[in-house]
């Protein structure tokens, strides 16, 4: 009987467990502790010398590659995985031959970075995912051309090298493969997860390593260093819809008051995508407002008279001052506006003049300034001081916070500013009854990286700039964000609560 020597969790032998189980082989199982440096015995090596997983035996038989022991097992049985027409033999075999020379490898720097790492406790290298990205972009393509004319990589039957090259990527979610640029891969890899031979071997790849995802299904919060308790501590991403806009020939506008000429105008939002959105928990301390555009802080405060809008600018937004002159170095912060968000005002029609500081959460990918009305604010807010205080660097933060409880549906969504290039901002132009003002919306773009940070406490903010007057190479000014409908929440999740403070800080 054939013998496999391997450990279930790493790439090459989850590959070759996942194809024995397609297969229907029988075999005897062998564990060979990876992370326990068993590979690397005395012993083993009398096996395989390379001290490389997988390996196997059938009598006096040793097979040391994965591909290899999956072509041995096919043709053990005369699977129709492993073809016996020669051309396409050579189709499955060119395939294996190739995921084992090139693909193996550009996922892999993906999974070092993303997955070992932090599993590590070491921080991922960006450098080195946008160093490999092109190639690997390259490469699944070239995956992606294939799947738009066959259901599998060599047909319209299953192979041992969808097999193969499925496992390359098989925790593609948390190495944060960007399949969204190949639709058909990504089509295809959903078809792989739902095949009983690939369902069967997941368990043991996430135990080994995604441990934190099964640390966030128990009660036990994960601890970040700035003292921020995330609920949800693993890496876990998803994929959920952003409301970007599309730009065409005419304004993009938006009324906040009834008018007939709100009548045929282009509205914001009116292209959705599909994007992935990263947990951004296990990195939450090295956020920075002036890379990324946003920052994750602890808050703790007293006050809970949300309601109260006199009472929340009287008694929080000193807090808030304190706050951004602490955190940011701030001479100067002025307080001028905050907004409750909640789901129970989604009703609230957005020309509705009543109670403007309630609002549903804004389902669009947005910056709540422009380079024009960033100054146009100071101005508008400062009066006589405006002048002078022009002339010294500023910024406009907003502090989003959760109210009352965890935020458990709609959360917010940052667009990473290192990801959104200036090009990818255009302006909305916002009709009030008194004034006019400037958003900017987003196009959608296939690069953009989202993060969020589940289950958020009420002791935690986000920290949003919205606006800097600096323009120095590399510094964020603007960032896109945006709520989203979470596709893991629970169906009976609380309505999300929270508060959004509009500030202007002075340096």
């Amino acid at each position: 009987m054939l013998q496999v020597y391997l450990d279930p969790c790493t790439v090459n032998s989850r590959k070759v467990l996942a194809g024995l189980a397609l297969l229907g082989t029988k075999y005897e199982f062998n564990f060979i502790d990876y992370f326990a440096g068993a590979h690397k015995s005395e012993e083993y090596k009398k096996i395989n010398p390379n001290a490389t997983v997988p390996s196997a035996t059938d009598g006096d038989l040793i097979i040391t590659e994965s591909n290899a022991i999956l072509q041995y097992a096919a043709d053990l049985d005369g699977h129709s995985a492993y073809p016996k027409d020669l051309k396409k033999r050579a189709d499955v075999n060119c395939l294996l031959l190739w995921e084992a020379s090139v693909w193996f490898q550009s996922c892999y720097v993906y999974l070092v970075e993303f997955v070992v790492k932090p599993l590590l406790k070491a921080e991922p290298d960006q450098s080195i995912i946008d160093a490999q990205a092109p190639r690997w972009l390259q490469l699944a393509t070239m995956l992606d051309d294939r799947l738009k004319k066959t259901k599998w990589l060599t047909g319209d039957e299953i192979s041992i090298a969808d097999i193969s090259i499925a496992a390359s990527m098989h925790l593609h979610a948390a190495c944060r493969l960007p399949l969204e640029q190949t639709p058909h891969l990504k089509r295809w890899i959903a078809d792989i997860e739902k095949l009983p031979c690939w369902k069967q071997t997941q368990g043991a790849v996430e135990k080994a390593l995604l441990p934190e995802a099964a640390a966030a299904a128990s009660s036990e919060p994960v601890l970040s260093a700035n003292g921020a308790n995330g609920a949800d501590g693993h890496h876990t991403d998803i994929h959920a819809i952003f409301n970007y806009t599309k730009d065409v020939d005419q304004l993009t506008e938006l009324y906040f008051y009834e008018s007939e000429a709100a009548k045929n105008i282009h509205e914001p939002g009116d292209d959705p995508h599909e994007m992935p959105v990263y947990n951004g928990w296990y990195r939450a301390d090295t956020f920075s407002v002036d890379k990324e555009g946003f920052s994750l802080h602890s808050f703790q405060t007293a006050f809970d008279q949300w309601d109260d809008d006199a009472a929340t600018a009287k008694h929080f937004y000193p807090e808030i001052v304190s706050f951004l002159q602490k955190t940011q170095g701030a001479t100067r912060v002025l307080v001028f506006d905050h907004t409750i968000r909640s789901k129970t005002n989604s009703a609230k029609k957005l020309s509705d003049e009543k109670s403007t500081s309630q609002r549903a959460p804004v389902m669009l990918v947005h910056c709540d300034y422009t380079a024009e009305s960033g100054p146009l604010r100071v101005t508008q807010l400062m009066g006589a001081e405006a002048s002078d205080l022009l002339s010294r660097p500023y910024a406009f933060f907003n502090v989003w916070k959760p109210i009352r409880r965890v935020v458990e549906e709609h959360p917010l969504a940052m667009c990473d500013i290192t990801s959104s290039p200036p090009e990818d901002f255009f302006k909305l132009h916002l009709r009030y009854r008194d004034r006019n003002g400037e958003n900017y919306v987003m196009r959608h773009n296939p690069h953009h990286k989202w993060w969020y940070f589940p289950k958020m406490k009420p002791e935690q903010v986000i920290l949003l700039k919205t606006f800097d007057s600096r323009m120095e190479e590399g510094r964020a000014r603007f960032v896109g964000h945006s709520a989203f409908e979470d596709p893991s929440s629970r169906k009976d999740a609380p309505f999300r609560e929270s508060v959004e403070i509009r500030t202007i800080a002075f340096f």
